[in-house]
């Protein structure tokens, strides 16, 4: 599968709010990355009680929890609602 968002892409998104924020299976979110602390944007694919496994859509491509594992959420930063459209 291709990827949803290119760089440059502008998307919008809701703040994660940990115990008032619903998580899905399928939802895509912003959150640090684990070890490096910078900011991704991944696909959630299963959700644990404090914790979510999170994978990319260019799968053959992509860094996600298959290499640094599951992330805590406490390092959620928002969760996807839409991107800009460019025409």
């Amino acid at each position: 599968m291709s990827p949803t968002f290119k760089e440059g892409d502008k998307i919008f998104y809701k703040k994660y709010l940990i115990n008032k924020s619903n998580l899905k299976v399928g939802q895509i979110v912003i959150f640090r990355h684990p070890i490096q602390g910078r900011i991704q944007i991944k696909r959630i694919k299963q959700i644990k009680e404090n914790c979510i496994e999170v994978i990319g859509d260019n799968s053959n491509y992509s860094t996600d929890s298959r290499s640094f594992g599951f992330v805590q959420n406490e390092k959620i930063i928002g969760i996807v609602t839409s991107k800009k459209l460019n025409f």
